[in-house]
């Protein structure tokens, strides 16, 4: 219950800021114009005392879809050859008797088979952490829930949503579809060759797109914010907006971008 009362205040603040911002000292072309305040994730990493590691080994099988709930951690994923899902939870606490009252949850629904922290008591959970690395089978659909902290992704074919608030995101190589919803955080896409939908808020997000058959269709609207990159863009400015469309090639694959208070970099490599 203390992070999230902390979490709300923090977002109650830096919402103000930047509102007072907007408001008080508009300059410059909105496409172009930086926001006066910035905020960083960096800083020194908590040091768990104690932890522990569970690991599971699925069979593929029936399974379309993963759902992995992380918190105060890091998640790993990538796409592997084989038809086993294999997942390695990370669970760290402050005392040794913390570490015993918690575990990892495996629930399967139909399709989908999802990991989670849980344990004896909410305040327990909330003010412990679990990492996650996680080995999939290239088609799956994967979806990460990720607060405070980090989500690493390499080589990943198939279907990636990513639900992240006070995290830093890496995405290195992805064919397939992607869809994010990002608070508060820092976003490197880069290597990503399918259509993507993104959702951004205080943040800064770096895409890079790969060209592709068919080629892309541009949507996107910045609000507060700064539109960068070498996309194909036909954009229009008002106060502080600023609308984007355009298209490589045929335009086939859509890349829908709505972001609010935050720096956009997109970018097409051949």
């Amino acid at each position: 219950m203390k992070i999230r009362r902390i979490t709300l205040a923090v977002l109650l603040l830096i919402t103000l800021l930047f509102a007072l911002d907007v408001r008080y000292f508009p300059k410059g072309d909105p496409a172009q114009r930086e926001p006066s305040i910035h905020f960083s994730l960096g800083g020194p990493p908590r040091i768990p005392l104690v932890q522990k590691e569970v690991d599971f080994v699925q069979p593929q099988g029936a399974f379309t879809s993963l759902l992995i709930e992380g918190h105060l951690g890091t998640v790993d994923l990538k796409s592997v050859d084989d038809d086993q899902l294999r997942i390695k939870a990370i669970i760290w606490a402050d005392s040794d008797h913390g570490l015993e009252l918690l575990n990892v949850l495996e629930t399967v629904s139909g399709s989908e088979v999802r990991y989670a922290l849980v344990g004896e008591a909410e305040d327990l959970v909330q003010n412990a952490g679990i990492s996650f690395v996680a080995g999939v089978p290239a088609g799956m659909e994967v979806t990460i829930e990720q607060a405070f902290g980090e989500v690493q992704v390499e080589d990943f074919v198939g279907f990636l949503n990513l639900e992240t608030s006070f995290s830093n995101v890496q995405v290195d190589g992805l064919q397939g579809t992607m869809r994010v919803a990002n608070s508060f955080g820092e976003l490197d896409l880069r290597g990503i060759r399918g259509p993507l939908r993104l959702e951004d808020a205080y943040g800064t997000s770096r895409v890079q797109l790969l060209s592709m058959d068919g080629g892309y269709n541009f949507d996107i609207e910045v609000a507060n914010g700064v539109l960068l990159g070498n996309a194909p863009l036909q954009m229009d400015t008002a106060r502080n907006k600023v609308t984007a469309f355009g298209q490589s090639d045929q335009g086939v694959h859509p890349i829908v971008i709505r972001s609010s208070y935050g720096r956009v970099t997109v970018n097409v490599e051949e």
